[in-house]
């Protein structure tokens, strides 16, 4: 079907200049489909007047404006609303300068717009696109999107981001409302945990913890972004009972930020007044880099001491090398409730020890992420094998765990 035949089949009814420019929106780069909408109605015109075409079942509103010379008897009036968009292009204004209000009130670098269209409007475009197919056709809905964002970007000087926008601008055109899609921004960096007692992120009974790495990195940044909440992931994490000496890599996520721009020094330097937590290396990051963290496997180096119930000679502790190599484990009884009952096999890479007395060692472990050093050493009645305490024939009890070194992220 051409193109002329096309338009003619779908002019019996009155169609603004955006509705028939959206039927060839495939045709012609460079122009709106305003602009393609008015050229086709312009064209027709002429054929009209010339009487080069079979007109007689177009609605002469269409042509509302015209003066014809040639063609007499070609009656013009008046048109009504637009039979596909009921005159929505012209109540976009309304939208926007509503979008324009809220978007003021935040900081974004980039934006972009979605669209809900009533019911009634996308059922009559489904009517036309059977009438004269989808061949050069964009959706109603992409064409609003573009006009509303193209007004706001001139009007806010932003770009438009497809990718990855700070804002996504939700108009409903059947109730006129706006809202706000504020998506969140990341933060990696590098933390150390100093002081024993309180868990890496915000969890288990309510009250039990006056506080967790998660708050103290997260109070000066919900400050500064005025943001709903807050996640934390972290490469790993060490028990409540530990201290991580080491840097551990980890991103937070804010959520819903009214402020973007930081000085991420001032705020490292706000979070190092802390005398619990301390952070290196902010920089922003993205949601990828939360999955390149979880998935990491570095080597690790962990420090503990370890009571025994009976003495022990210096001689017998060369046996603890027998800990190196493959150690199974089954999910520790202490974690039980909450992590699935599997056995896992993991490596012990070297084990340094030193006697303090004959009935308390420091040991050196160095192995594979995800290795349960305390199960290592006590054995937790047979679940991990081999064990301190099973190599020693003795009850082993350990204390005082320290993540002393963590292999850095290769990815990152």
């Amino acid at each position: 079907m051409k193109l002329i035949e096309k338009s003619i089949r779908i002019l019996d009814r009155y169609l603004c200049d955006h509705c028939l420019g959206s039927q060839f929106a495939g045709l012609l780069t460079g122009y709106t489909n305003e602009q393609r909408g008015n050229l086709i109605r312009n064209v027709l015109a002429m054929m009209i007047d010339s009487q080069n075409i079979d007109y007689s079942k177009i609605d002469p509103s269409n042509f509302y404006g015209f003066r014809f010379r040639e063609n007499k008897n070609f009656k013009t009036s008046k048109p009504g609303k637009c039979w596909l968009c009921n005159d929505i292009f012209d109540e976009l204004d309304d939208v926007i300068k509503k979008a324009e209000k809220k978007l003021k009130k935040i900081e974004f670098n980039n934006f972009l717009v979605g669209s809900k269209i009533p019911d009634d409007i996308l059922n009559r475009q489904e009517k036309i696109w059977e009438t004269i197919g989808i061949e050069w056709c964009e959706p109603l809905k992409s064409t609003i999107n573009r006009v509303i964002g193209k007004e706001l970007e001139m009007n806010l000087k932003k770009p438009i981001n497809f990718r990855r926008p700070d804002v996504v601008v939700h108009a409903d055109l059947k109730s006129k409302k706006v809202k706000l899609q504020i998506n969140s921004f990341y933060i990696f960096g590098y933390y150390q945990k100093l002081k024993r007692g309180f868990p890496q992120c915000k969890w288990g009974t309510p009250g039990k913890y006056k506080t967790s790495i998660q708050q103290i990195v997260a109070k000066p940044l919900m400050k500064a972004t005025k943001a709903k909440s807050n996640k934390f992931s972290g490469s790993g994490r060490e028990d409540v009972d530990a201290r991580c000496l080491g840097w551990r890599a980890f991103v937070i996520e804010i959520v819903e930020p009214k402020k973007r721009t930081l000085d991420l020094k001032k705020i490292q330097k706000e979070i190092n007044k802390s005398k619990k937590v301390k952070v290196k290396d902010l920089k922003y990051s993205d949601k990828k880099t939360v999955v390149k963290i979880k998935t990491e496997t570095g080597d690790k180096i962990y420090r503990v001491f370890v009571k025994l119930d009976k003495p022990v000679d210096k001689k017998e502790l060369g046996k603890l090398k027998k800990i190196i190599g493959v150690v199974s484990q089954r999910t520790p009884t202490r974690v039980s409730r909450r992590r699935a009952d599997l056995v896992r096999k993991r490596r012990v890479k070297d084990i340094k020890y030193r006697q303090i007395n004959r009935k308390t060692l420091e040991l050196k472990i160095k192995a594979s992420s995800g290795l349960y050093i305390k199960e290592l050493v006590s054995g937790d009645n047979g679940r991990s094998k081999p064990s301190v305490a099973e190599i020693l024939n003795v009850k082993a009890i350990p204390y005082n765990l320290d993540v002393i070194r963590i292999e850095r992220p290769k990815s990152l």
